[in-house]
């Protein structure tokens, strides 16, 4: 067995030093990363809104879609917005929806086209008019979201918002718009 001189033993005491001491910090760096990927993963779902999320917004059209008035009525937001007019009571939004099961099919097999949040100056996409800017700049529920949407019978603009049941509420709807 060859014994190494003074240097050469203090140099490979230097050299096992650094690699225990460098295992730990890749090996700590690793679980870091892996960390920091799963918190990103797991904060960037919960961070959109429910009125955001495509599989929500899906989820309130087909509930909108096969529920009865009743069903639907209780996933509308009042005051919700009907072309360019403010319905402000729950028996004006159930009124809305019994006239509208009238015409089948009227959400079936809906597309979503777009999803934006909503900001004071869209209320002109609902109509030019002071009732509905001061609606969207003073009324505009928690997180208020704009989807467009295609049906069988045209194209479609949803104001959605906050969430019951897990799911969206509707808070607004225009069309079929051109």
């Amino acid at each position: 067995m060859i014994f190494p001189g003074k240097k050469g033993a203090a140099a490979l005491t230097a050299a096992a030093a650094k690699k225990t001491e460098a295992a730990p910090v890749i090996k700590s760096g690793v679980t870091l990363t892996a960390a920091a990927v799963l918190l990103l993963i797991f904060t960037g779902c919960s961070s959109l809104p429910v009125s955001q999320r495509p599989s929500s917004v899906e989820s309130l059209v087909y509930r909108l879609h096969t529920g009865d008035a009743e069903a639907a009525a209780d996933l509308t937001d009042v005051p919700f917005l009907l072309d360019g007019e403010i319905l402000m009571t729950e028996r004006d939004a159930r009124l809305m929806w019994e006239n509208l099961k009238k015409a089948p099919g009227l959400l079936a097999d809906a597309k979503v086209l777009s999803i934006t949040p909503a900001v004071p100056a869209d209320y002109t996409k609902f109509s030019d008019s002071s009732d509905m800017r001061v609606f969207f700049e003073r009324a505009l529920p928690e997180n208020p979201t704009l989807v467009e949407i295609e049906t069988s019978f045209g194209r479609f603009l949803l104001l959605v918002s906050g969430k019951k049941l897990g799911i969206p509420v509707l808070a607004g709807m225009k069309g079929p718009i051109r």
